[in-house]
């Protein structure tokens, strides 16, 4: 196989080069081609004599394994100036000499003259399938590809079309791309022999149990939802998730393959499984609910939470004195027809302790009444609505708001740096609006002064307009414009008087609520404009491409978020490596206010709150409940008030302050 045979560690391992060699060679050169009567009475013109001895002897040389005798037979004979007819034969069985000699070059040199000097060979296929093979075998998947497509697409023979096949099947296996592997082996099996479609199945199986990952195995599922190879990719997925603990997803891949099909032989394996999920997860004494969009457009940012959520539980179990806790997943989107029947059923029947959900501001409303109506708490992880207890008071949110950041970096701003005086610009946008009011707002409670406040529009690449309006304000009352010498450019007469106006900002600061994008233009044309103030900012600015690419006019700005990966605090240090460990990728924030909303729950369990009432109290009353931020509580607002990150540009790199 070429997956196998081309990889660095193989391409010593001679027989099988050999093989290989041997077995192109068999199936498309016929050194002795002997005509039918018919043939040659339907083209009585076209008549082939017979090869020279010399290449067949080269042709068995390379059989034997020794390409070197080969190769220097066939380049004696090029030195003769044989008939024109011999040397498309003599181009593809030096080639082949080659390749098995290692030298890729000059294999491909040979080859490539049997194209551009016989384009109308019949051996032109074959010469391609051996390019092909020198190609990757070289490591260049990408060029042996395309010329692969050619031969599927033009070959004559089924043969060679199901060869070419093959080999790409494995160079798409070679690239670690094994689903397209498995398509194409898919695509080759019709019209296959009983013996090459059981060879197919047999390197598919292989591809899903040994090498896809789960992305992979999901990839294979949805391709072919109700026919091979997708039961087998499902079947894989149940024990993947069986093996890493995440019942809930082994329950819904388990519930989706019994659906697709019904039919299968390893029904009733699936059938047990299902039972065991059912009964490890009934074993729990308590059961915390998380009610997420898993699959629908949210579903990234859900699974992130949901993520959060399952470290936090599985973090129970090696921790003593705890009761065990078991996780129900629902994948519910809020706003589908018949979510709040689901939820109804989900409060009723399975009695969680907590709900941690939704993800949405608006679907908020609804699930808090029924929350209320049975007396369950509801967390929700990421809605940013401020005063959720206005909802209900089982109701909570450990989603870090606009207000607490807008508190966190004018707190920063004026009791730490001092500062007094600021402009605002922003975009026109919830977000930008948002945070522009709330930080003016909590400016002016800090006995400070919004000078100016300017908007711009999403997208905007050209900030002057506001720019200079924001100057004008600020001249009107603190700002300073003096006329200096400007200074002389070499070889330039001077300007008409010989100066320029240098503007000094009369603020001390400039709150800048918007993406890491914008503010990177932002601070170079602020700078432009001889404004050189401190800039302040949100968690929109937590981009590692903004603090890599932005030019020095960022250096030393600063914002606030609620999670920062790399943040020299231990608690968060450790969860980052725990969380890498389990699944292979960075936290979010979005799974740290989900780990957060756990890890209270699982503290008010720890403190003996076994009920919902019990629990609404706990949260409603403790001051000091366990987040990676440290120490914190819900205030009256429901909001898990806790400490925000404070960071700051410096060269390159984000840099936590606090």
């Amino acid at each position: 196989m070429l997956a196998h045979a081309h990889t660095p560690s193989s391409i010593s391992a001679w027989p099988l080069l050999m093989v290989a060699i041997a077995f192109a060679l068999l199936l498309g050169i016929d050194l002795m081609p002997a005509q039918s009567d018919e043939a040659q009475a339907a083209d009585p013109v076209k008549i082939v004599p017979p090869n020279p001895p010399i290449l067949n002897q080269a042709k068995h040389l390379i059989e034997k394994g020794d390409p070197e005798s080969a190769a220097t037979s066939l380049r004696r004979f090029l030195t003769t100036t044989p008939p024109p007819e011999y040397l498309d034969d003599t181009y593809l069985l030096l080639g082949a000499a080659l390749y098995g000699m290692k030298d890729y070059g000059e294999a491909l040199r040979y080859l490539n003259q049997l194209q551009a000097e016989f384009p109308e060979s019949d051996l032109l296929d074959r010469g391609k399938l051996l390019s092909a093979r020198i190609h990757a075998a070289m490591g260049n998947i990408d060029l042996a590809l395309p010329l692969l497509a050619q031969v599927r697409t033009t070959a004559p023979d089924d043969a060679t079309k199901r060869e070419a096949q093959q080999l790409t099947a494995e160079a798409w296996a070679q690239k670690k791309d094994y689903v397209r592997a498995i398509h194409t082996l898919l695509e080759g099996i019709g019209g296959s022999s009983d013996a090459q479609m059981t060879e197919a199945r047999e390197q598919i199986r292989q591809f899903i149990t040994e090498r896809l990952d789960k992305k992979g195995l999901i990839r294979v599922r949805d391709a072919y939802p109700r026919s091979y190879p997708g039961d087998l990719a499902s079947l894989q997925l149940i024990d993947y998730y069986i093996g890493r603990g995440e019942d809930h997803l082994a329950e819904r891949e388990t519930r989706h393959f019994l659906t697709a099909f019904p039919a299968h032989p390893s029904i009733p394996k699936a059938s047990e499984s299902l039972e065991l999920i059912k009964s490890r997860l009934k074993a729990n004494q308590y059961f915390i609910a998380a009610v997420l969009p898993l699959s629908g457009h949210l579903s990234a940012f859900a699974n992130d939470v949901l993520e959060g959520i399952q470290l936090a539980v599985e973090r129970t179990r090696e921790e003593p004195g705890i009761p065990s806790i078991g996780l129900i997943v629902k994948d519910h989107d809020a706003d589908r027809q018949g979510f709040l029947d689901d939820l109804s059923a989900l409060l009723n029947d399975d009695r969680p302790l907590v709900v941690i959900g939704p993800m949405l501001s608006k679907n908020l409303p609804v699930m808090a009444e029924m929350a209320q109506k049975t007396r369950v708490p509801l967390i929700t992880p990421t809605a940013t609505l401020p005063n959720v207890r206005r909802l209900g008071n089982y109701l909570f949110s450990t989603s870090m708001t606009y207000a607490m950041q807008a508190e966190r970096i004018a707190t920063y701003a004026t009791k730490e740096q001092g500062y007094r005086r600021f402009c605002i610009l922003h975009p026109d946008t919830v977000y930008g609006r948002e945070l522009a009011r709330l930080f003016a707002q909590e400016v002016r409670r800090l006995d400070g002064e919004i000078i100016s406040i300017e908007m711009f529009k999403e997208g905007e690449t050209d900030f002057g307009p506001q720019i200079q309006r924001l100057k004008a304000e600020d001249l009107k009352k603190y700002g300073l414009a003096v006329p200096v010498d400007a200074p002389r450019q070499p070889g330039k007469p001077p300007g008409r008087n010989g100066k320029r106006v240098l503007y000094t900002p009369g603020f001390d600061a400039i709150f800048i609520p918007s993406r890491s994008h914008e503010v990177g233009l932002l601070a170079a044309q602020l700078a432009f404009h001889d404004i050189k103030a401190p800039l302040l900012g949100t968690n929109g600015w937590n981009s590692q491409d903004f603090a890599r690419t932005a030019d020095r006019t960022v250096d030393g700005a600063t914002f606030v978020d609620g999670f920062f990966v790399d943040s020299p605090n231990p608690a968060v240090q450790e969860f980052v490596q725990r969380y890498h460990k389990r699944f292979q990728s960075t936290p979010s924030l979005f799974t740290m206010q989900g780990y957060d909303a756990a890890r209270v729950v699982i503290e008010g369990i720890r403190h003996g709150a076994t009920s919902g009432e019990a629990l609404q109290d706990f949260l409603m009353t403790q001051r000091n409940l366990p987040t990676l931020a440290g120490p914190a509580g819900f205030g009256p607002d429901g909001t898990l008030h806790r400490s925000l990150f404070l960071l700051q540009v410096k060269q390159g790199k984000f840099v936590q302050l606090d």
